[in-house]
């Protein structure tokens, strides 16, 4: 053997091996995290009773799918932002679909809902249970996601943070709804807004913290 190619091949095994790729690392910390946002659920919450009759509705439908929506344009956002020069891509213009879809359910909410009634749709009888419960179910998929967000190199550690906090409330709150008994947009999508920010604006602060690079 050549001393060039022993001296090759050395170097090879000195190498440490290659980290997993961002998207198999973050895949595994949405999996760790939602796993124990599920146990959390089966806890403390559980689904409603008759929640497939009640799916029918297709507002209340719409108090799942459009947090789910949520998650599913937020989280390719966030690997993005943390890929220098990425491309926003397509999901940084369809996410818009949901708060304009939601601002669309309030107005015809609005329309068809007697004025006696509107104050108690809105208020409702859990903000004390909803605000904390979808905070709580969040947070273990928000630092499954920081810690998997760790291995890139965002340009703005704090967006990138805020939209993994996005991605992580999405999907918390479409797991919290099939919990929750309130079927009319002015709450949800009040109190379930209240909610989702409140995580953004905490993965905001983790991702200053923690993705700086």
């Amino acid at each position: 053997m050549k001393t060039d190619d022993l001296i090759t091949m050395l170097a090879q095994d000195a190498a440490p091996p290659p980290a997993a790729p961002l998207g198999r690392r973050v895949a595994l910390g949405l999996a760790l995290g939602c796993v124990v946002a599920l146990a959390l659920y089966g806890l403390a919450l559980g689904p409603r009773p008759l929640l497939m009759d009640y799916w029918q509705d297709p507002l209340v439908l719409a108090k799942t799918l459009l947090p789910l929506a949520l998650f599913a344009f937020a989280l390719p956002l966030g690997l993005r932002a943390v890929r220098p020069g990425a491309a926003p891509g397509v999901a940084a213009r369809a996410i818009w679909v949901v708060p304009v879809v939601l601002g669309g359910l309030v107005v015809w909410t609005l329309f068809t809902t007697p004025r006696g009634e509107l104050f108690w749709d809105w208020i409702g009888h859990s903000i004390p249970v909803c605000l904390p419960a979808i905070t709580v179910l969040s947070l273990p998929i928000l630092a499954g996601l920081i810690t998997a967000l760790r291995r890139g190199a965002p340009v703005d550690p704090q967006a990138a943070g805020a939209l993994a906090g996005l991605a992580a409330a999405g999907l918390a709150t479409a797991l919290y709804s099939t919990f929750c008994t309130e079927d009319s947009p002015l709450f949800y999508a009040t109190w379930y807004t209240v909610g989702i920010m409140f995580t953004a604006g905490l993965g905001a602060w983790a991702g200053g913290k923690w993705l700086r690079w």
